[in-house]
């Protein structure tokens, strides 16, 4: 845990030396190119010492000076300010009397040229350079902070909205697994054992594939449609021949990602409201198809006569499965879905979603 803490302070570390490495390697430069166009006397190996030298110790002081500022918080910009200035000051006088007296050992007969004025300029020039470089590093600061905490939030709003489509998910399994055990116990105490036993297996293996998924993982139409088939399976077991099912999937369609689990729900539902209030049954078609670059769901039941359901599903939709896909839907996608639920001329419930057809890269 410690290591995973330390590593963007590393980071940082690095990125700060290597920057002072190629700051001051500049300075050296552009001081040599700026020596050339100021002096009259021919450029030589002196000048080249008191450079480099000038440059190890700007390196040194600056990086003395980083180690301070450090310490300093940037909710104080006040005291930054006055921190940074009187610095700055105090290093620009370390600097230039540093850079005097090696000049002075180098080259003694030059140092007898140099006035007072010259040594105030060196101090105002060496004052301005370190502000400059007091600024870029907490403007760097500053950067780095605001970089941080976007994506600090960022983090938590991924997080939350992970959350979310788990907390969705979730609720998904306990309803199935309420709904499919009081079948198997109305089959038990009708006698038949097999069918129970059979719908207990199937049961057992459904639950397993969608416990092994991600909540928040996105899987092809063509394993969603497998998922679903073996639901479908199970309330084959439950209902007979009252229950027909047939879905129409275009081959383009098949490798389009969809949220996992999405299209249970909305089959869950007809089976409750439309299968199972019929004394004859009824059927559920599912359609898929790819149109540009969205994907087309649409899924119709026969509904149940008499029942009314068609408009109440439309006018409200507040059934869990409807409710809980719609949520899903507007979490994974925002606006770019629709979620459209109409009513059939039998009576029964026809969703229609229309999805951005993305496909694994």
């Amino acid at each position: 845990m410690d290591m995973i803490n330390r590593r963007p302070m590393l980071k940082n570390r690095a990125r700060f030396w290597i920057s002072q490495i190629i700051l001051w390697t500049l300075y050296a430069i552009v001081s040599s190119l700026g020596r050339l166009t100021y002096t009259h006397h021919e450029y030589d190996g002196p000048d080249t010492i008191i450079i480099i030298i000038s440059a190890i110790l700007g390196f040194v002081i600056s990086s003395l000076m980083g180690q301070y500022y450090q310490r300093l918080r940037l909710s104080q910009a006040g005291k930054i300010l006055l921190v940074s200035v009187v610095t700055s000051v105090l290093c620009a006088f370390v600097w230039t009397f540093s850079n005097n007296f090696i000049y002075s050992m180098i080259d003694p007969m030059r140092w007898q040229d140099v006035h007072l004025s010259i040594y105030l300029v060196g101090v105002l020039n060496s004052g301005f350079i370190l502000l400059c470089w007091s600024a870029g590093y907490f403007s760097f600061r500053y950067y780095e902070q605001a970089h941080n905490q976007r994506q600090a939030m960022s983090d938590l709003k991924i997080q939350a909205q992970q959350a979310k489509l788990q907390m969705l998910r979730y609720q998904i399994n306990p309803h199935f697994l309420f709904n499919t055990l009081a079948s198997i116990s109305a089959l038990i105490r009708d006698g038949e054992n097999e069918s129970a036993d059979e719908m207990l297996d199937r049961m057992s293996d459904l639950l397993r594939l969608t416990l092994e998924s991600s909540p928040i993982d996105m899987v092809t139409l063509e394993q969603e449609l497998e998922t679903l088939e073996m639901y479908v399976e199970i309330e084959k077991v439950r209902f007979g021949n009252r229950l027909n099912y047939e879905f129409n999937a275009d081959k383009a369609c098949l490798p389009v990602l969809t949220p996992s689990l999405i299209l249970q729900p909305l089959v869950e539902n007809s089976i409750k409201h439309a299968i199972s209030c019929s004394e004859e049954g009824g059927s559920i078609t599912l359609t898929a198809r790819v149109t540009g670059n969205r994907l087309h769901i649409r899924l119709a039941d026969s509904g149940a006569p008499g029942s009314g359901r068609g408009e109440r599903a439309v006018s409200s939709g507040t059934h869990l499965g409807l409710s809980n896909v719609r949520k899903r839907l507007a979490s994974i996608y925002a606006d770019d879905h629709e979620f459209v639920i109409n009513k059939t001329q039998s009576g029964g419930m026809l969703v229609e979603m229309k999805l951005p057809a993305y496909t694994p890269s």
